[in-house]
């Protein structure tokens, strides 16, 4: 927890009781059995759960605080890429902030709940690490049962307000792109993040209308041509240079091109992957950064996979969805709180295994037992009245603490 204490004591805004509360909630978060209700918190941590529902009405610079966190870590050398992505949450009653119909990608349907969208740094290398900068609740739109264009214009409006929100910490971590997947291709978010001085890496439709840039002779008199006639095909692609990735049978081929739905240049680089003898896959990834090389843009757009290792950790092991309030400061720190114990924890495991000098896959299940592990100790300490420094000095207490955990 000393890379928390550090980032606390960096944010002038945190009082003495908010800071002890703070690092109490995260042990919690982490370490607690069942779900990470206001009530089963208390049962563990020793503290009223009104004093959990009255603290996390309290604003808070969660976005700071990731920052000082990932700064602390990163070294400058390291190339880094921001991931924005939005994640379902099932809630039930009618009162909760937030509440409407969301797309559920589990269920592959709209369902009743809540949305969170998330903005996350994914540092690139021999090991990717995806860590929390900042999450907003997407709110309900009051024009529900409008047409479905003019609601997606309605949230990519907050999409990118919430870059916006997020663009300082992103700025201050050296990061010049941003990752998103194919429903984010669309001209508003695009150009919206662009403007904002940020490129943007994602996905096209299959059938997305590409449009080939003329180099021909120009007429003497009259307005230049720009475009030439007919749409880009994959025949278009045949006489580019060729990036092959042979450990995924995977070949890139791109070409400059404008897009109509985007309404300007772009990159276009086409995946292809061989499925059978006969037989291949084929994606259009592009960017915004005309400059950018072919292997880039299909590393940075695979890299953002990773921002679903978030979601699913945090799921399962730090009750992002187990709120039980509906007020919507609580459910933003709630939220927040949730994504970043889970960035402690990666950060502690990326730590330890810098010093020990191996590498072995995360699992947050192991320092969920771990953290559950101190919660009880220190309870044993408190109501048998031992000394605590002689046995957290012990030799043997680290080696405790791992009880239970998962090694490779």
């Amino acid at each position: 927890m000393k890379i928390l204490e550090q980032a606390l004591n960096k944010i002038k805004s945190i009082h003495k009781k908010q800071y002890i509360f703070f690092i109490s909630l995260i042990q919690g978060l982490i370490g607690i059995a069942g779900k990470r209700t206001f009530r089963n918190l208390a049962r563990y941590m020793q503290i009223d759960e009104h004093t959990f529902a009255r603290q996390m009405k309290k604003e808070f610079d969660f976005i700071g605080l990731n920052m000082h966190m990932i700064e602390a870590i990163k070294s400058k050398d390291e190339v880094a890429i921001a991931a924005q992505d939005a994640t379902f949450m099932p809630k039930a009653g009618k009162k909760t902030y937030g509440l409407a119909r969301f797309w559920n990608g589990v269920a592959n349907k709209v369902e009743k709940g809540l949305e969170l969208d998330v903005i996350s740094i994914v540092k690139l290398g021999e090991k990717k690490e995806c860590y929390t900068v900042s999450a907003q609740q997407t709110p309900a739109s009051s024009r529900e049962k409008t047409k479905k264009k003019k609601q997606d214009s309605s949230k990519i409006d907050f999409y990118i307000a919430h870059v916006k929100k997020a663009l300082s910490a992103l700025i201050a971590l050296g990061i010049k792109y941003i990752a998103v997947d194919a429903f984010f291709a669309k001209n508003k978010y695009v150009n919206g993040v662009v403007a904002l001085g940020l490129h943007v890496v994602s996905k096209l439709r299959i059938d997305a209308r590409l449009r080939r840039i003329y180099t021909g002779p120009q007429k003497a008199l009259g307005r230049k041509k720009k475009f030439d006639t007919g749409s880009i095909c994959t025949d278009d692609f045949k006489n580019s240079k060729v990036t092959n990735i042979d450990t995924e049978a995977i070949e890139l081929r791109s070409c400059i091109a404008h897009s109509v739905s985007l309404g300007r240049l772009i990159k276009v680089v086409l995946v292809r992957k061989k499925l059978d003898e006969n037989k291949y896959g084929e994606a259009y990834l592009f960017s915004t950064d005309l400059k950018l090389s072919d292997l880039c843009i299909y590393e940075f757009y695979v890299a953002r996979f990773q921002i679903e290792f978030i979601f699913r950790d945090a799921k399962n092991f730090t009750g992002l969805g187990d709120c039980q309030s509906r007020d919507a400061q609580r459910l933003h720190y709630h939220f927040n709180a949730s994504l970043t114990a889970l960035n402690i924890a990666k950060i502690q495991d990326s730590e330890i295994q810098k010093s020990s000098q191996v590498t072995r896959p995360f699992s947050m299940a192991s320092w969920s037992r771990k953290y559950h592990v101190g919660i009880v100790i220190n309870r044993f300490i408190s109501m048998f009245g031992f000394d605590q420094t002689l046995i957290k000095s012990h030799p043997n207490y680290n080696q405790f603490l791992e009880f239970g955990s998962i090694h490779y």
